[in-house]
């Protein structure tokens, strides 16, 4: 089979499946087994594909096909610019997220000694948001906290992978915030669970696949939220900033939390789409 046929046959095959966007996914398919892009479809399209490899791909085909998330058959994605691992047990890094990601650089930024900059990330899963920012403020002692067993080697691999030192620990956030002092940080953030038990009967095929614990948020989403505002508070500093993403229907509760935690300059981020998407405020 040429390199066209085969990109045809997968394109084809997830085209049937009700794949959003089948081309896109055939290119990511199939680099998944052997270096593919659309520059090496128009020169060497004509190219014989050895049959083990062609069993192969079509095998990954079929698998998305069936509703398995692109990023798990591939095990790897790309946030911000980086290539992350992902797999079963941890959360799939969305464009979403970079919402809350890039709403703390101006706060960020305007502290002059970076050395002593102190972050820290709840619910870190694959680590992208600990290890983008340590990317981005490579003095800063950045520290990620995650629970869970299956997603934090995909947490230290991305860190190793990306070349970030960040600080990892295993933990429950609940249970571990005694080991913080009081004062110690200059921002906290976090994309914790915040899907309503409502959606969570209703949720998309492929995120099925993904964990209940990265997803679950409580009747209304927000129990993460109304337990990490009064225990992490006070572990920032006095001017320190808490971000968080979340869904746009929880945006007045959250606020409100903050609020009544101590927060101002509370402020309001939409994704791409216009939706609202993050949250942040300083803590007076």
């Amino acid at each position: 089979m040429t390199l066209r046929s085969l990109y045809t046959k997968v394109t084809e095959t997830l085209e049937k499946a009700g794949a959003q966007t089948p081309a896109f996914e055939a290119i990511w398919l199939i680099d998944a087994v052997f270096p593919f892009d659309r520059l090496k479809l128009l020169a060497e399209g004509d190219r014989e594909v050895e049959e083990d490899l062609c069993t192969k791909i079509q095998s990954l085909a079929q698998r998305r096909a069936q509703g398995e998330p692109l990023q798990y058959i591939t095990g790897q994605w790309e946030f911000f610019g980086r290539k992350y691992y992902v797999g079963e047990g941890v959360l799939i890094p969305r464009d979403d997220t970079e919402v809350v990601l890039t709403c703390t650089f101006p706060y960020l930024d305007s502290i002059k000694n970076k050395a002593e900059l102190k972050i820290l990330d709840l619910c870190s899963g694959s680590g992208i948001i600990a290890i983008s920012l340590k990317k981005r403020y490579e003095s800063a002692q950045v520290t990620a906290v995650e629970l869970s067993d299956k997603a934090l080697p995909y947490l230290k691999k991305n860190a190793k992978e990306n070349k970030a030192d960040i600080n990892i620990i295993h933990a429950d956030i609940f249970d571990c915030v005694a080991d913080f002092s009081d004062g110690e940080f200059d921002l906290i953030i976090s994309n914790p669970p915040y899907v309503t038990d409502e959606d969570m009967k209703n949720l998309q095929s492929e995120v099925r696949f993904e964990p209940e614990l990265a997803l679950k948020g409580g009747k209304d989403g927000c129990d993460f939220y109304r337990r990490i505002v009064p225990l992490y508070a006070p572990k920032l500093k006095q001017g320190g900033m808490l971000a968080f993403e979340y869904d746009s229907s929880q945006a007045e509760i959250i606020e409100a939390l903050m609020r009544n935690a101590g927060f101002e300059n509370i402020t309001v981020f939409d994704d791409i789409g216009g939706v609202h998407r993050a949250i942040n405020g300083t803590l007076v």
